[in-house]
């Protein structure tokens, strides 16, 4: 199992060789187990000492009833210490001394009273004898199962409590007695949930769960258990509660755990109600640690989010030209407002009215390139992702602007089919535009082979399935459908001097946002890639 690393003291893994580990002690067998093993030293003397009295009560004494049919206490007896091979011996046994007493006490005479009472005494005996025996057998298969039962919920690497939750289940009856929902409970009683978990009470726990949690004894991890579920931890409880309200036999959810050292945990958490246990009178909870995995998942995204920026940088230094044109623009506005303003201020009768706006055709074109800059930045910076609302029909316009030297250089013809009516979509706008770049100049570079026809690149964004999807088409070679599959995977490319890693990061990224890229070859030549993404919540 998976164990936390990051800034806490190492562990080893945890490997079942048979041995409870040291300072845990196997769980008092309590006042049944006691009582069971003396039965099993008593039961022996005590079978021997009445089958004796049996015997000499039933040839000494000249009573006409059937005494050997006591015997059947000895089988009985029996079943407390003797194996299923021995109970049949000691009911061979015991017929036995019922035929020795009945020669012993009426010799060679068969008188008919005699022997029908010694037959009816070893029809008893033999049938109680086949009945222990086969109950026997079924001990010993109930003990085997409950044997590997045991072995399995000591030694599993999983963390599994035995948990009683039917004071859990009698609040809840009662609440949904008085016609309240968890939703009302949740708003009007914001403690419920942490009172309800101290109902939960612990039965037992594996060894596994001692390790993890760090407890000596099954005990100081029952005392400990309602403190171990931090904050953090309140909506999983709530959505469990909701669960059992509902009368659902499973739950599962990713929540943080501390531990009786310190820790924290992530952890994977399962709770199993047996169907015939509505009333939670006995729970199955089963806890993993994934720390170490959630930390590795963390790391994974660390290194796309890494090589995610070097690629954006990356593309921005093929736009090298694109973004020069796209400054220079508004700062030659700028000059040429400038030198209009001063030359209608310099007139022997200043022209104020037009001096002002050139001025503050001035500032708009300073505000321009300001904001030429801060897109650069944004696309160029290497900062947390910012989830937001944004237009998409917007985002589309801004990034033509920045790629319109690829588009020129490349001789495309752009058509733009974009409504202005739809939702706001809902995520990182640096990011998105980043795969819409990478699309664009995909389809152009695509498209720089194609001669005598045109070069056409359409992009269009509309509403499909409830989902906002954002096309780019173009008109280059396309690709072989059978390779569509491999075009998102990480260093495939169709590029002579491609990396292969442009479509998988777009692929990374949407994902991601819960959306998706999807890529289709057209009859006659091109490609469309379309990317799906979600509309922002409050906006549908």
């Amino acid at each position: 199992m998976p164990q936390a690393t990051g800034g806490d003291t190492a562990r080893p893994e945890l490997r079942y060789d048979g041995r409870r580990p040291s300072g845990m002690r196997e769980p008092d067998p309590g006042p049944l187990g006691l009582q069971g093993k003396r039965m099993s030293l008593f039961s022996p003397i005590a079978a021997l000492s009445l089958a004796t009295i049996i015997f000499a009560i039933d040839t000494l004494t000249p009573f006409d009833i059937a005494i050997a049919v006591l015997y059947v206490a000895v089988v009985l007896l029996a079943l407390n210490f003797a194996d299923r091979r021995r109970i049949l011996l000691i009911g061979a046994g015991c017929m036995a001394l019922t035929l020795l007493s009945f020669i012993l006490s009426h010799g060679a005479r068969f008188d008919s009273g005699p022997v029908a009472r010694c037959l009816v005494s070893l029809s008893a005996i033999g049938i109680t004898t086949l009945l222990a025996a086969k109950v026997k057998a079924g001990i010993a298969v109930l003990g085997e199962s409950e044997r590997r039962y045991r072995h399995i919920f000591l030694a599993t690497g999983v963390a599994i409590l035995e948990m009683d939750f039917s004071e859990v289940g009698t609040a809840i009856a009662a609440l949904k007695t008085a016609g309240r929902g968890i939703d009302a409970v949740r708003a009007e009683d914001p403690g419920f949930a942490r009172r309800m978990l101290g109902k939960m009470r612990l039965i037992n726990a594996n060894d596994t769960t001692l390790t993890m949690f760090g407890a000596g004894s099954v005990a100081d991890f029952r005392a400990a258990l309602p403190q171990l579920a931090p904050k953090e931890m309140e909506g999983a409880l709530w959505s469990m509660l909701s669960a059992l309200w509902d009368g659902s036999t499973a739950y599962e959810a990713e929540s943080l755990m501390g531990t009786l050292d310190g820790r924290r945990l992530n952890v994977l958490f399962t709770v199993a109600v047996p169907s015939e246990r509505p009333e939670l009178g006995q729970v199955l909870v089963t806890i993993m640690d994934v720390t170490a995995r959630r930390e590795a998942e963390d790391a994974l995204h660390h290194a796309q989010a890494e090589l995610a920026h070097v690629t954006r940088v990356a593309t921005l230094g093929e736009l090298t030209a694109s973004i020069a044109h796209e400054v220079n623009q508004p700062l030659a506005a700028i000059v040429t407002n400038g030198e209009a303003g001063l030359r209608w201020l310099n007139r022997p009768e200043p022209e104020l009215q037009e001096g002002r706006t050139s001025l503050q055709s001035m500032v708009d074109d300073a505000k321009r390139a300001s904001a030429v800059i801060k897109r650069l930045r944004a696309l160029s910076s290497k900062s947390t992702p910012q989830q937001a609302a944004f237009a998409l029909d917007e985002l589309i316009t801004e990034t033509v602007t920045l790629v319109r030297r690829e588009l020129d250089g490349h001789r495309a013809h752009l058509s733009l089919k974009l409504d202005e009516d739809l939702p706001p979509a809902f995520g990182d706008r640096v990011q998105i535009q980043q795969v819409l770049i990478n699309l664009i100049v995909n389809a152009c570079q695509a498209m720089g082979t194609v001669e005598g026809r045109p070069r056409d690149l359409g992009i269009s964004c509309s509403v499909a399935d409830g989902a906002l999807e954002m096309t780019v088409a173009d008109s280059g070679p396309g690709f072989d459908p059978d390779t569509a599959s491999s075009l998102f995977n990480a260093f495939y490319t169709t590029k002579a001097n491609g990396m292969g890693m442009g479509l998988s990061i777009c692929r990374s990224i949407l994902e991601a946002h819960g959306g998706r890229i999807r890529a289709s070859a057209a009859h006659n030549a091109g490609a469309t890639f379309t990317v799906s993404l979600p509309a922002h919540k409050e906006a549908l």
